[in-house]
């Protein structure tokens, strides 16, 4: 195959007659000889002679180290703007490598437009998400004077009230508490889709944590009249690494969810280590469970899209909802996973805990 390419003139026909541009260089990269096809690729008389890379925009030990594969690779053609992708073959007895050429310029074009396109939509949805969390910001200044004086107003501030008024401006206050709820979630969430939350790692207690957690939920909790119970007897690691805030964060989220999903029975909260330490792993396990509603089989799917929200949702489910989206961004930028249970209403966390942990962070 790799004989027409020597020096002799009865074979230069044979190799003209071959569409696909091909030439043949040694191993110094001057070009022993081109067929018509590559001389008119690249736009010269005669490549005979010259040296490879002053045809195209490379360095020649890319070129000559792919023999006998394709180089996946883009080679800009010097006198034009297209590009083109080589296979190299190397014959060994004689020492000069056989190049064929592929045009791939409308190939590299697309792939150029798209990268282009992909980088404007990040930073599309980058400043989407910053604009909406300023602008739920705004919103919340107001809120809370609605809620401050609706307050003032049935405390007597602002003089007697009946019967008729307070119910009102009890209606007024429930209301905008539910609503400033809710710009809380959007304005967390378009952080977090934003990459706005700032990660703060450090050596922490876990069950401090938890105690902590468990006191602040305490009195939400019993006047719903439900009962938390809390397993961590299989926990190995109580000193963790990691960011203790936004664990913290996570937390809190899922129990708020919890507590809006049911009115009897019990949350339970399971931390285990047990299966990676066994492994040798630096993670935790982290489930929570209650005796809401489990998600539907048909939604598993969209759990985690802020974005996707069925017919007749409700206020309350859309506060869940963001909740639920909030703590699967801060999951994922940890390189962490989070997944919903299929027959108990709940999640499942899994964090990786060692110093290794920043560097593998998904930003």
């Amino acid at each position: 195959m790799f004989k027409i390419f020597r020096k002799k003139p009865n074979y230069k026909p044979e190799i003209n007659e071959i569409e696909t541009p091909t030439i043949s260089i040694n191993s110094a990269g001057k070009i022993l000889y081109s067929n018509m096809s590559a001389d008119r690729m690249f736009k010269v008389n005669n490549a005979e002679g010259q040296n490879i890379t002053d045809l195209i925009s490379s360095d020649l030990p890319t070129m000559i180290t792919g023999s006998n594969n394709s180089i996946r690779k883009a080679f800009k053609i010097t006198k034009t703007d297209k590009y083109v992708e080589i296979i190299s073959q190397s014959v060994q007895a004689e020492n000069y490598f056989v190049l064929t050429f592929f045009d791939v310029n409308k190939d590299y074009a697309l792939m150029n437009r798209l990268i282009e396109y992909r980088t404007d939509m990040d930073n599309l949805g980058k400043n989407k998400n910053k604009f909406l969390a300023q602008m739920a910001n705004v919103f919340k200044s107001p809120m809370h004077s609605v809620m401050g004086y609706a307050q003032a107003i049935l405390e007597g501030m602002g003089g007697e009230t009946d019967e008729r008024q307070r119910k009102y401006l009890s209606i007024i206050y429930k209301d905008s508490e539910e609503l400033f709820k809710l710009l809380d979630k959007v304005t967390e969430l378009a952080k977090t889709e934003a990459q706005l939350i700032n990660f703060s790692f450090k050596n922490y207690n876990i069950q401090n944590l938890v105690n902590d957690i468990q006191t602040d939920y305490m009195t939400a909790i019993l006047d719903k009249g439900l009962k938390l119970n809390i397993k961590m007897e299989e926990l190995n690691q109580k000193v963790i690494y990691g960011d203790e805030a936004i664990l913290k964060r996570v937390l809190m989220h899922l129990l708020d969810n919890a507590i809006l999903s049911c009115n009897f029975g019990t949350i339970n909260i399971n931390i285990t280590d047990k299966e990676f330490t066994e492994r040798q792993e630096n993670k935790i396990k982290i489930r929570i469970t209650d005796p809401g509603i489990p998600v539907k089989a048909s939604e598993m799917q969209y759990v985690f899209n802020p974005y996707y929200q069925p017919e007749k949702k409700n206020r309350t489910a859309l506060i869940k909802s963001l909740g639920i989206c909030i703590v699967g961004n801060l999951i994922g930028q940890m390189n962490g996973s989070i997944s919903a249970e299929t027959d108990i209403s709940g999640f499942t966390i899994i964090i990786p805990t060692d110093k290794g942990i920043e560097a593998g962070m998904k930003v």
